[in-house]
């Protein structure tokens, strides 16, 4: 019975509500206004004796599915707001930013894979419209160094070794990967937009309660695709994967705190924190853009000469490494005779996960002892090879060793790269995993 007569005194209050809000529609778009509104029925359901609205909704147990309850703090509902509203104010906050600094603190913390890292810097970003080619240039700095990217160039600059390397950006692609960029304010500023944009996106805003504080907490989920660096587009994930993203946000300022990304049905985590914002700090010297500013204390590093892979043809060189399973050194050069596949990897690699069912596979097919597959990690320690082991198993040989000019004399840049060999020592191919590739050369060879 007192259901009916809460679900009566919903219907009417919310005829009055339409009513009110049908009156003036500006006054719909607005959170705050809908909040006011909200105490004013309540005002005149109490004067008339009925339960207030906030009881109503509780005892009904009222959801609503086309906005987001923000609010439940001490058993009561604060205010109603559409996630879109929140994300659209956050968002033209960061749009209508100039310039900016803040204390930058990230964290990978990987219980999967064993893996943590912390960094910590200072960050300022001016986003001056001359900046055409990704509309900002920002300077990082922390214990270990500073960042500076301006417009034209990035330099790096290392406190210990006082060098710093220079680097032309022609491109936006030019600046995937700068630690100082992952989920940072540029991410964001350019990310939301896209997010508001995509209805499949899904969106959610809630009030959240942190050391006693109230924060705005705006939830999106991104299936199969993370945000790039600059925020601008997305890069796609090779697995089956769902990413959710917590934004808390500062209801006073309406600006970023803490960004939030973990992935479904993992511990997985990495953490970006915003602190000391400051949204109008003191103009740095024009000077301190450029490296030649910097010169009287630092050198420039000679430019690393970017590696190429070994060709078809060559002999392979030699090395000695360690079995991981049995402690065992290990060299190439007592397999002659054999058709040998070297797979070159490093722990913290998602292609090489991926690589390792395929590599079972292959080393499976070939059984007559004249085929050995060898995967070579010159990057990691035995510990963190065992984890990767253990977490992936699988039925070819591991070495290990700390010898990072195997990589360099093989060319091998990036991971994972594999390179066949002949059974008279000589390369057939190097390059990515191509198993159909692969499979024809090593029948050709046996």
């Amino acid at each position: 019975m007192n259901k009916m007569i809460a679900m009566k005194d919903f219907r009417k209050t919310i005829g009055i509500l339409m009513i009110f809000l049908a009156m003036s529609p500006k006054l719909a778009k607005s959170a705050t206004n809908i909040r006011l509104t909200t105490e004013l029925i309540n005002r005149v359901l109490t004067a008339s004796g009925k339960h207030s609205l906030d009881k109503i909704f509780h005892e009904a147990k009222i959801t609503c599915g086309g906005c987001a309850q923000t609010g439940n703090l001490n058993g009561k509902i604060q205010q109603l707001i559409d996630p879109s509203v929140l994300f659209k104010q956050v968002s033209e906050k960061l749009s209508g930013l100039k310039t900016i600094s803040y204390q930058y603190s990230r964290e990978f913390n990987y219980p999967s894979e064993g893996y943590v890292s912390k960094t910590e810097g200072k960050m300022y970003i001016d986003f001056a419209k001359e900046s055409d080619l990704v509309g900002m240039r920002f300077q990082y700095q922390d214990e270990q160094g500073f960042v500076i990217f301006n417009n034209a160039e990035l330099f790096n600059a290392k406190k210990k070794t006082k060098t710093m390397t220079v680097v032309k950006i022609k491109a936006q692609q030019n600046l995937e990967g700068r630690s100082p960029l992952y989920n940072s304010f540029v991410t964001l500023r350019n990310a939301l937009p896209l997010l508001i944009k995509d209805g499949s996106i899904k969106k959610s805003a809630s009030d959240t309660l942190i050391n006693g504080s109230s924060y705005y907490l705006l939830q999106f989920f991104l299936h199969n695709r993370l945000f790039n660096y600059l925020g601008n587009d997305f890069s796609k994930v090779t697995k089956e994967l769902t990413f959710r993203y917590q934004l808390i946000v500062d209801k006073s300022t309406m600006l970023p705190v803490t960004l939030l990304q973990t992935t479904l049905g993992s511990q997985d985590l990495n953490r970006t924190d915003f602190k000391a914002i400051d949204t109008h700090p003191a103009i740095l010297q024009e000077g301190s853009w450029f490296y030649s500013s910097y010169l009287n204390e630092y050198t420039i590093e000679a430019v690393k000469i970017s590696l190429t892979a070994i060709k078809a043809g060559e002999v392979a060189p030699d090395w000695e490494l360690t079995n991981f399973a049995s402690d065992d050194k290990v060299s190439l050069a007592q397999y002659r005779g054999k058709v040998v596949l070297l797979e070159f990897w490093i722990k913290n690699c998602g292609f090489c996960i991926e690589a390792v069912p395929k590599l079972n596979v292959l080393n499976k097919t070939y059984t007559n002892g004249d085929f050995k597959l060898l995967a070579i990690n010159t990057e990691d320690n035995r510990y963190n090879v065992g984890v990767f082991v253990e977490k992936h198993p699988v039925n070819y040989s591991v070495l290990y060793g700390d010898d990072t000019t195997i990589n360099k004399k093989y060319g091998i840049g990036s991971f994972p790269q594999v390179v066949l060999i002949a059974k008279d020592g000589r390369v057939l191919y190097s390059g990515v995993l191509d198993l159909e590739r692969l499979k024809q050369l090593i029948n050709q060879s046996l």
